[in-house]
């Protein structure tokens, strides 16, 4: 039994330094110096040294396929930046673009807020313009003294002026259903300058035309003696003329507040493409690589140490 065991040492021993030395010749073949495991003695390290010699790659070889780093989702990206311009750059880490984008989001809803604010002030202002000198009653009383001139079919006016309403502002004391009737009859004949109904006060429509068409001229307290002429030729008053100019000053705040929500959107739209974009181009430049490392222990032994290298492309 003592024989049989020492022959089988005997194999293991040579085995082992066989295997070692085929190694060896490997490594050298290969260019790449690699010093002998040292042997100690111990049949079980020794045996396992080499073993661990044999399978060991080459240093710094990759055992595994190059995967990626942490990406970024282009679609989170967009939807980030829809939502809240800059937000995806910022998540793609392109942090000088976040900036100009969530600047841009400010800035234009800053625009929006303060020419709205203008528009509303402006608005009042020519509101209040219009209650001091135009007058409905004026108007109604203008049309019943030119009727028969403005259309002859219509021969007369009346019945317009509400009884007891003395001391009232003009818009309260017309019947605007008499207004709108007589207004109606005299359109039915052309080329007298009546294209239009006078809207109730406070629409919006009334503050419009009663500065926008002649017909309305002789409601101002400056249009003087207005005939029916005048109107064709346009020939209205100054205070038409400033009345005018007040709501287009209102009008342009308004169409500058509209713009900058348009933009608004605008720059939703791009901020959300140049996000996708930008985290695309983020996985482009970002690699990870993952290696088995080998690393020499004691008693021979080699140590296989999980490493990574992370490029960035710039």
């Amino acid at each position: 039994m003592r024989i049989v065991r020492g022959f089988v040492l005997l194999c293991m021993i040579a085995a082992s330094w066989c295997t070692l030395a085929v190694a060896q010749s490997q490594t050298r073949g290969s260019g790449d110096l690699k010093s002998a495991a040292a042997l100690t003695g111990n049949l079980r390290l020794d045996i396992l040294s080499t073993l661990d010699q044999t399978a060991r790659p080459e240093r710094g070889r990759p055992l595994f396929q190059e995967i990626n780093g942490k990406k970024k989702s282009p679609v989170l990206a967009g939807v980030m930046s829809l939502a809240i311009p800059g937000t995806g750059e910022f998540y793609t880490e392109s942090y000088w673009r976040a900036a100009g984008f969530a600047l841009a989001e400010a800035g234009l809803w800053m625009v929006y807020a303060v020419y709205t604010s203008k528009g509303n002030k402006q608005t009042d202002i020519f509101q209040a313009f219009a209650d001091d000198h135009w007058s409905a009653l004026r108007y109604a009383e203008w049309i019943e003294a030119n009727v028969s001139k403005l259309n002859s079919d219509v021969t007369s006016f009346n019945g317009y002026l509400i009884p007891g309403t003395e001391g009232r502002p003009a818009w309260e004391r017309v019947d605007w259903s008499k207004i709108n009737a007589v207004e109606s009859q005299i359109a039915q004949k052309s080329g007298n300058g009546f294209t239009h109904l006078l809207p109730h006060r406070p629409e919006q429509q009334y503050f419009e035309l009663i500065g926008k068409y002649p017909q309305f001229a002789a409601g101002w307290d400056d249009a003087g003696v207005m005939t029916p002429e005048r109107i064709l030729s346009k020939d209205v008053s100054a205070r038409f003329l400033e009345y005018s100019k007040m709501r287009g000053t209102a009008n342009d705040f308004f169409n500058t507040a509209t713009t900058g929500t348009a933009l608004v959107v605008v720059n939703h739209v791009l901020s959300a493409l140049d996000a996708a974009w930008s985290a695309s181009q983020y996985n482009n430049r970002v690699k990870l690589e993952a290696h088995l490392q080998p690393t020499h222990r004691s008693y021979g032994f080699v140590e296989m140490v999980p490493t990574a290298s992370l490029t960035y492309r710039f």
